[in-house]
């Protein structure tokens, strides 16, 4: 596909580094690339101290080199079966940092009560880490290069809950 690795580099010597805030924005899945299915609310990505203060809250962790955070939610059209989704992003200065925060947002979303069981599928991220907590309710943690990724999903079928980490990431790897 010739994406560039995020925080790593191409291949020819160029250096990518963290998403900004606007890369972040443009990581975020918009409604026409989730589907005709999904509508959701306008993406929002943020700087400084407010997106510190929520990397902490979510990920449990300092957020030390934190650049910016983004967060978009979606719903089904009419959907009996409240099929929804939600997608996080938090951007670093380092391929460390970023795995740090992936490890304490995994640890975290382990810790629900009852206990979500750990579950795999393929995301072509770097780290993924994921949790079920039945049927239908999966959380992913992810790390993507300097980036960490949550995919909160409440959807019924597992290939469009799978689909929508699968298609994170690869938004993720086009920002950058």
């Amino acid at each position: 596909m010739g994406v560039a690795p995020i925080g790593g580099g191409d291949g020819k010597g160029k250096k990518s580094g963290p998403l900004t805030v606007e890369q972040v924005r443009a990581a975020l899945p918009t409604n026409e690339q989730l589907g005709d299915v999904y509508v959701g609310d306008d993406l929002a990505a943020i700087d400084g101290e407010p997106a510190r203060q929520q990397c902490a809250k979510d990920t449990g962790t300092p957020c030390t080199g934190l650049v910016a955070a983004g967060h978009k939610e979606a719903a089904a059209r009419g959907n009996a079966d409240d099929d929804e989704v939600e997608f996080t992003l938090f951007s670093f200065d380092s391929k460390e940092a970023a795995s740090a925060a992936m490890k304490g947002m995994a640890a975290k979303t382990a810790s629900g009560d009852p206990a979500p069981e750990p579950t795999r599928f393929t995301t072509g991220a770097d780290e993924t880490q994921a949790f079920s907590n039945g049927s239908s309710g999966t959380r992913t943690v992810m790390r993507v290069g300097t980036v960490v990724a949550y995919v909160q999903a409440s959807i019924y079928h597992t290939e469009n809950r799978d689909g929508m980490s699968a298609l994170q990431v690869e938004l993720i790897k086009k920002a950058g």
